[in-house]
């Protein structure tokens, strides 16, 4: 559709219609950025019951962009969308309850919002809910639950599941520890794309843990990762030159 008939569906009440609006102006696709007027196009869907609308609102209510930052409000926004069943409104409440400041951090509603935005098909809520039972954040510590949901969040491409399996099975932590364990969890989370693995798998192959010991194979490693932004692998390789 051009813009012209988006707009023009728009202008006519179709609240799809006006959220395409929103994100056009909100991303600048196409039309001059204007996080105000996307504020106004999503907050015209968002009054006619669209969960993604009320959604977006609220994600530029917590962040202030676009209108002034409203913690409250965004929470408010993202429950009426969360109540419809939309599962990134759930994430980015059971986030506010874990992660935001300003907001009192409430780890039973982070985990009731996280799991239900799992059950609703979001793997990262699904990862989350894992670290809650892996950390004991407001339940008992449960590594086993923890291991299994990992597990199948990497099955499921996740990197940062792989990450975390490593850790514990490099650490210890519920489980023995095994670095040769701990190296394949990271090489399938470095082949995923996660950075941290990737440093890790670096500094494993410095020290000949869980892997062959060879500088080679630790600078490919340390520079994937400082590549993606790790500012310990480019510590790392720094001292490697000196």
């Amino acid at each position: 559709m051009s813009f012209e008939s988006v707009m023009r569906a728009a202008r006519e009440g179709d609240p799809d219609a006006q959220v395409a609006m929103g994100y056009l102006f909100y991303k600048g696709d196409g039309v001059v950025q204007d996080r105000r007027e996307a504020a106004l196009w999503f907050g015209r869907a968002a009054d006619q019951g669209n969960a993604e609308a009320m959604c977006n609102l609220g994600h530029m209510c917590a962040h202030g962009t676009g209108m002034e930052m409203d913690l409250e409000r965004a929470m408010e926004l993202y429950r009426m969308s969360a109540d419809l069943g939309y599962a990134r409104a759930m994430f980015n409440l059971g986030f506010m309850y874990s992660d935001v400041e300003g907001v009192e951090q409430d780890w039973s509603q982070a985990l009731h919002w996280y799991g239900r935005a799992a059950e609703a098909g979001n793997l990262m809520a699904y990862y989350r809910v894992g670290v809650i039972h892996e950390e004991g954040r407001g339940v008992p510590v449960d590594t086993d639950l923890a291991r299994e949901i990992y597990a199948t969040c990497l099955s499921e491409g996740y990197a940062r599941a792989g990450y975390r399996l490593g850790m514990m099975h490099l650490e210890g932590r519920g489980v023995p520890a095994d670095a040769d364990k701990a190296a394949g969890f990271m090489i399938k989370a470095a082949d995923l794309g996660s950075e941290d693995a990737m440093c890790v798998l670096g500094r494993m192959s410095l020290s000949g843990e869980g892997m062959v010991r060879s500088e080679k194979n630790a600078r490919k490693w340390l520079m994937k990762a400082a590549a993606r932004g790790s500012a310990e692998a480019s510590e790392v390789l720094a001292s490697m030159g000196r």
